[in-house]
């Protein structure tokens, strides 16, 4: 089976918080929906109908699968916070680094020698790690399908993408993850590195 990761479109704190930890709630704004719309029709152009789209709960990522979803007229399963973005501290959401308190600052830097470390609310390297291997296996989609869409974010999306590549120590695996580039709607692997 071929799995493809599409980020999310932009949502209103990619905009109005470019710098900042998403807010979970962050909503698609209609660029990011027409980003969405776009996608599906390079997807459609492709040949490429997946079985399902799966999606992260957060209505950035929800909404952007009901987009692709209703676009190729395939199902969407529920949301499943397997597929939902890394979860920074709460003493951080919404701010940008400027902002950030001084327990954050620390706990960045401890974090790399503690990957089960957390602060109220976020979520450790170690979790992110396993929560990514467990969201690289796609399983129970309907027979006789070969691809399986998951809208997602683009720290997951560049977790599992380390994951891919062969790295295994959930710090090594975030660092990577932190790195990862992948543009509002972007999908991963691309299309060219299907062929």
């Amino acid at each position: 089976m071929t799995t493809l990761w599409i980020r999310h479109g932009t949502s209103l704190d990619g905009i109005t918080r470019p710098h900042a930890h998403a807010r979970p709630d962050a909503p698609l704004t209609a660029r990011g929906a027409a980003q969405i719309a776009a996608t599906a029709h390079i997807l459609r152009d492709r040949g490429v109908r997946p079985a399902m789209v799966l999606t992260s709960p957060h209505p950035r990522a929800a909404t952007s699968a009901q987009i692709l979803a209703a676009l190729l007229g395939v199902p969407l399963a529920a949301p499943d916070p397997l597929y939902a973005e890394w979860r920074a501290p709460d003493c951080v959401l919404g701010k940008g680094p400027d902002d950030y308190p001084a327990e954050y600052q620390t706990w960045r830097t401890d974090r790399l020698r503690d990957p089960d470390s957390a602060l109220a609310g976020g979520e450790s390297l170690t979790a992110l790690h396993e929560r990514a291997r467990a969201a690289a296996v796609v399983l129970g989609h309907p027979a006789g399908r070969n691809t399986a869409l998951i809208v997602s974010h683009r720290v997951l999306i560049g977790a599992v993408a380390a994951i891919t590549a062969g790295l295994s120590r959930p710090v090594d695996v975030f660092q990577a993850a932190r790195r990862f580039t992948l543009a509002p709607a972007g999908i991963w692997p691309a299309l060219a590195e299907l062929r």
